[in-house]
This record gives C-alpha cells, sequence and structure tokens, in this order.
C-alpha cells in the first residue's frame, strides 16, 4: 500500500489527468486542483528504516528519508540507501536524510545521569540508543557524530518542550535570531 501511494502522491503532484491502477488504489482521470505552489509538488518523505523494502522506496519514489537510531545504525542506513539507489540507477544526493531523535533536556550533570539511568531501566540498549539527552550547551555535540555520519537534518522530537527550551537549545546551534 506504502508503494503505491507513494506512486500517487507522485503522479497527482506532477500530473494534471491522472489514471493509476494497483492493487489497493485505482484513479481515473484524477484532478489535483489547485495545482501544488512548488514544481513537482510537495517533498516526499518517507521515514522507516526497514533495510529491505522501506529504504528501496526511499531510493525508487522519495526526495527525504527519516531515520532513527545511533551513530552506527544511521551510518549503515544510509549505507543500505545508497546500495538501493545504485540498484535503481539513482543519485543519492538527490535524497536528503533526516534523523529524528526524542530529545531531552537537563538541567545539571546529575539530572543528565538520572535521565539516562531512568531510559535505561525502561528499555533495551537499542530502543533508547537514538535518544538525545543532556543539558541544551551540550546538543550541538551530542548530534554531531549524526551529521558526520550523513544526516542532512536533526528532527527533534520535544514531548517535553517548553519555549525557554526550545531557544535554549536554538541559542546551542547558533540558531537564534540575535
Amino acid at each position: 500500500m506504502l508503494e503505491e501511494a507513494v506512486q500517487v502522491c507522485r503522479a497527482m503532484f506532477t500530473g494534471d489527468d491522472v489514471s493509476f491502477t494497483g492493487a489497493h488504489y485505482r484513479l481515473d482521470h484524477a484532478r489535483n486542483l489547485p495545482r501544488p505552489v512548488q514544481a513537482g509538488g510537495p517533498k516526499i518523505m518517507i521515514g522507516g528504516g526497514g533495510e529491505k523494502r522501506t529504504l528501496r522506496l526511499v531510493a525508487q519514489y522519495a526526495d527525504k528519508c527519516n531515520v532513527t537510531g545511533d551513530v552506527t545504525t544511521l551510518a549503515r542506513k544510509i549505507d543500505v540507501l545508497r546500495r538501493h539507489c545504485a540498484d535503481v540507477g539513482r543519485d543519492p544526493a538527490e535524497l536528503d536524510v533526516t534523523w529524528m531523535t526524542p530529545l531531552i533536556l537537563t538541567t545539571s550533570e546529575q539530572n543528565t545521569a538520572e535521565m539516562r539511568e531512568m531510559l535505561a531501566a525502561g528499555g533495551s540498549a537499542a530502543e533508547i540508543a537514538g535518544f538525545t539527552v543532556g543539558q541544551p550547551h551540550e546538543i550541538p555535540d551530542l548530534i554531531a557524530g549524526h551529521i558526520e555520519a550523513g544526516a542532512d537534518e536533526v528532527i527533534f522530537s520535544f514531548a517535553f518542550a517548553d519555549t525557554e527550551g526550545i531557544a535554549a537549545v536554538g541559542r546551542a546551534l547558533g540558531l537564534d535570531r540575535q
């Protein structure tokens, strides 16, 4: 279903009179009005790191790939994605890789240690490997390895965000408007 849905989206973003017949979806002279503002339509992002199917769909149809995990996992996923791109004849430079991480801001070294201990007690090492836990000034160093491994963008899942926390992370990353 995902593969067909992505094909339908791409067709609707780029075509004026779209017909499509698949196992799950069928369009008969469908029109997308008003047309997308951006040429080619919005970017298509597929999230997930399934190495056999999901990353192959990214190579075939997507503009962006969103993955999670630690640095080693991210590097492996990017390598697999590049191989799929080679298999389908696509330049991997055409794709952006985003890395999504749950972000937990802490207030001190002790608070950071406590949060990491709490996470470790609640999940396996693999389940918590992609979490980013630290004080705002530590965030740039905590995500640097993922950027070096090939992440074009970082997406923070910031469940306990408040205005000051968001601003502090922005300042630490040099994104403040001052």
